[in-house]
Parts: structure tokens; C-alpha cells; sequence
């Protein structure tokens, strides 16, 4: 009765440790689900508590703040946003998703941001998808508090069923902002 329950449990939470490992679809086979708005992104607008289905890589450790935003006025869509900011280090970070089994065919990645880039004319922002290892840009910028900066790119032509958005931030000390509603869905 005790191995049943044990094994039980380790699958549980085996099962759990998977389900947020910044990707969506299961790479064997599975069909990408999209969510009642067309979205196949896990938790694009980060309404959970943390990055669940987000890979965030805070390259060399120098942003200072890097979490999960919940304030609504500096959200795009619903509550809670990405949010960046670094005082004293400069801001650099990568936030991105996997979705595999996608149907053949174009698809759009659309990405909002918003923020100060404390005055850094070489400050790097942009949304990225990678197909088949080749990486397209939409550049965006830090237009100010609330001035929402919307990045799109269309004609996402995936053959094989996977690509991998993301956001790139790279700023100088005093960059702040927040990341929000980020949606990857098949074009008509």
C-alpha cells in the first residue's frame, strides 16, 4: 500500500515539475492547443504567480528585479505583467516559450512592452520568434510609463511544427518596465 501511494505521488509530481517547463506541446506527437483566444502561448499575459511555461534567463545575473508584476495599471491585459528593473546594474535578460506540434502554416507574434530605458540611445528591445534556427526580430522600444510599445511580426511560415518566441531587454542602469499580453496565433 505504501509503494502504490509513494509511486503515486512520484508521478504526481513528476507530472508537475513537466508542466511548467517553458514549452508548450509535448515534442512527440502531441497537437499544440491554443486557448479560447487563439493563443497557442502558455500564460502570455503572466496571470500565474510566476513564469510558468516561460524560460526567463537573466544573463549574467545583472538585472536586480525580474519577477512577476501583480498591479493592473501597468499591465496590458489583466493584473499581472513581466516586470525588469536594475538601479546600480545594467538590465539583460531573455524571456521565451517553445510551442511544438503546430499545425503547418503562418502564424503571428504579437508582444507589448512598456518602460524607461534611462536614457540609453544603445538600449537593445525586441520580440523574437526562431524557425528552423533562423531568428526574426520586431524591434520595440521604452516609450515611457504606460506608453505601451506593440511589436508585431506575421508571416511566421513553421513547416515542422515548432517555433520559439521570446523578448530580448538590454539597458543601461535605471531601465525598468513591464512585458505583457503576448500572443502567438494562426493566420487566416
Amino acid at each position: 500500500m505504501k509503494r502504490k501511494l509513494l509511486s503515486g505521488m512520484l508521478v504526481f509530481g513528476m507530472g508537475l515539475a513537466l508542466a511548467g517547463c517553458g514549452s508548450a506541446g509535448s515534442g512527440t506527437g502531441e497537437k499544440a492547443q491554443a486557448d479560447e483566444n487563439g493563443n497557442y502561448l502558455v500564460n502570455g499575459s503572466f496571470e500565474e504567480a510566476d513564469f510558468t511555461g516561460w524560460e526567463v534567463t537573466n544573463i549574467d545575473d545583472v538585472t536586480e528585479e525580474l519577477d512577476i508584476y501583480t498591479r493592473d495599471t501597468d499591465s496590458y491585459e489583466g493584473a499581472q505583467s513581466l516586470h525588469f528593473y536594475s538601479g546600480t546594474n545594467e538590465v539583460n535578460f531573455t524571456a521565451e516559450q517553445t510551442v511544438s506540434g503546430l499545425e503547418e502554416g503562418s502564424y503571428k507574434l504579437t508582444g507589448h512592452i512598456q518602460g524607461e530605458a534611462a536614457g540609453d540611445e544603445n538600449a537593445s528591445v525586441y520580440f523574437y520568434a526562431v524557425i528552423d534556427g533562423e531568428e526574426i526580430r520586431a524591434d520595440a522600444s521604452l516609450d515611457g510609463y504606460v506608453n505601451w510599445y506593440t511589436a508585431e511580426l506575421s508571416g511566421l511560415n513553421v513547416t515542422d511544427g515548432e517555433i520559439t518566441v521570446g523578448v530580448s531587454v538590454t539597458t543601461a542602469p535605471g531601465g525598468w518596465g513591464t512585458i505583457d499580453d503576448i500572443t502567438l496565433v494562426k493566420e487566416p
